[in-house]
């Protein structure tokens, strides 16, 4: 059976207020190891899917994703440094002496002890303890007039710095530079999120290339083997010689081995675009795509700046940098005062014959102390270094601003340079192309007509097959530009409709 002390420490303590809930959890991750279901890219492949694919799938993101999750379990453990502790202790101490037989009292002495605490660190740097103690001593012989007897004693001390280690700013600063942690961290994420964007954007773009050039080349096959075919017939006829067959092989090898080079660079694209998306098989068939329709974009250095300023990462991770050494300076500036506390207590107990009039009173017994503590190091040259310190890291990174903030002017006005080049470089290159075309046109004609040499002819072929390769290198440059110039903008994110948190 439990002793009355112990009843009385535990019933005191089920007053004490409830403990605050945990914050929820994090969704717990996928265990290590275990594979994500296959990539169905077999239908139409465009690049919203692809993009939502990686969202949800690319490492580098779900890697990012746990460092963000740390960032706000950082924020609760600094938190908890303001949270109330509770304590319960219970003890009994028995004490039987060594007598002598023939002695028919023996000496004994027992003590109960229970306890219960609460303490507090306040956020304007004090500290506050409060206990509650119940105490019974049985003594054999008894010594006094109650036997067992009951005390009681109740007691709250409170401790708070004045100068040094004093506020609510200095004591809160760890909280907030936990917070502004929550934000870098945040932020990071965003970057991580439009890098994975701008590399799935490339990506699909480089595969649009490569399998444009791979038509073109197929092209370039078709034609020689015709060729081929035509100057063999016009040998068996008098009308071409075996030098003549002799380029058209020759024309027809190359372009079969180019075939084979160009199928290669399919596939590695291909690959490409599956590790972006998070595929570890590597089995899923990567479906048609298209060339999105962009015209010529309206870009102006104005417009773009100011989004890149306002949703782009980089000025707002400088600024966050600087909001977190603003507080370690706070903090170092605080601490170059002296040290200067007061403290004080004040306690009441009773004494009774049992443990309810121990609670209930008189509690006729009181103590109090007061006191005040002055601590100076002599010249306080340390703590003023730190300081001095912790100012140049604000100036430092002050100036890391203004430095990153011209490296996005200088980067948007290149982006934007990029995308008016690209526009004309597609221009001009589908005018090439078409003066190719009708290059070859004529020289085929020509050729047919027997005033022209299958070796013009094959030369004429491989203009054409440039000038393709030129022109579909112009467009994928162009999205290529405008993906470059969105990144850096920040507006992947409301093209591609993702939310992500601030």
């Amino acid at each position: 059976m439990l002793r009355p002390s112990v009843l009385a420490g535990l019933a005191l303590l089920c007053i004490v207020p409830a403990l605050p809930v945990p914050a929820e959890e994090h969704a717990a991750p996928a265990a290590f190891g275990e594979t994500e279901p296959p990539i169905d890219l077999s239908g139409p492949v465009t690049l919203q899917n692809c993009v939502g694919l990686a969202l949800g799938r690319n490492f580098t993101v779900r890697i990012q994703q746990f460092n963000v999750y740390e960032a706000v379990d950082s924020v609760e453990l600094q938190k908890a440094v303001f949270e109330p502790t509770f304590g319960i202790t219970s003890s009994r101490q028995v004490t039987q002496s060594a007598t002598n037989e023939t002695v028919f009292t023996v000496p004994y002495t027992a003590y109960d002890s229970s306890t219960v605490s609460v303490n507090d660190t306040l956020i304007t740097g004090g500290t506050l303890s409060a206990d509650y103690n119940l105490f019974r001593a049985d003594n054999n012989p008894s010594y006094g007039q109650l036997n067992p007897s009951y005390s009681s004693s109740v007691s709250i001390s409170v401790a708070q710095p004045l100068l040094q280690g004093a506020g609510t700013d200095y004591n809160r600063a760890a909280l907030e530079s936990a917070r502004l942690g929550v934000k870098l961290s945040n932020l990071t994420f965003k970057s991580t999120v439009l890098t994975m964007v701008l590399n799935v954007e490339t990506t699909y773009y480089n595969l649009l290339y490569q399998r444009g050039q791979y038509k073109v080349q197929e092209e370039q096959l078709r034609q020689a083997q015709q060729l081929l075919d035509e100057n063999t017939i016009r040998r068996q006829t008098g009308t071409q010689t075996d030098l003549d067959v002799m380029n058209a092989k020759a024309g027809v090898a190359s372009a079969q081995n180019q075939l084979i080079l160009d199928k290669q660079m399919v596939q590695n694209s291909e690959d490409g675009l599956l590790k972006l998306l998070g595929d570890r098989e590597f089995k899923s068939t990567v479906g048609a795509i298209e060339f999105p329709d962009v015209g010529e974009p309206d870009v102006s250095f104005d417009r773009s700046y100011k989004f890149a300023r306002e949703n782009g990462p980089d000025l707002a991770v400088a600024q966050a940098t600087i909001d977190q050494f603003k507080l370690t300076a706070l903090k170092a500036k605080r601490n170059t005062l002296p040290e200067l506390n007061v403290n004080g207590g004040l306690g009441y107990s009773s004494f009774a014959a049992n443990a309810n009039q121990s609670v209930t009173g008189p509690w006729n017994g009181y103590n109090w102390t007061a006191g005040v503590t002055l601590s100076i190091p002599w010249g306080m040259h340390a703590n003023k270094a730190l300081y001095h310190q912790a100012l140049s890291q604000v100036r430092s990174q002050e100036v890391a601003y203004d430095q990153t903030d011209q490296n996005l002017m200088v980067n948007v006005r290149a982006a934007v340079r990029g995308v008016q080049a690209s526009v004309e470089s597609v221009r001009s290159s589908a005018e090439n192309t078409r003066f190719a075309e009708k290059a070859y046109e004529l020289t085929k004609a020509q050729f047919d007509a027997g005033l022209a040499t299958s070796y013009l002819v094959l030369q004429s072929q491989n203009t054409l097959e440039t000038a393709r390769v030129s022109e579909l290198q112009a467009k994928v440059n162009l999205l290529l530009a405008i993906a470059n110039l969105r990144f850096l903008e920040g507006s992947s994110l409301q093209l591609y409709r993702i939310n992500l948190p601030e």
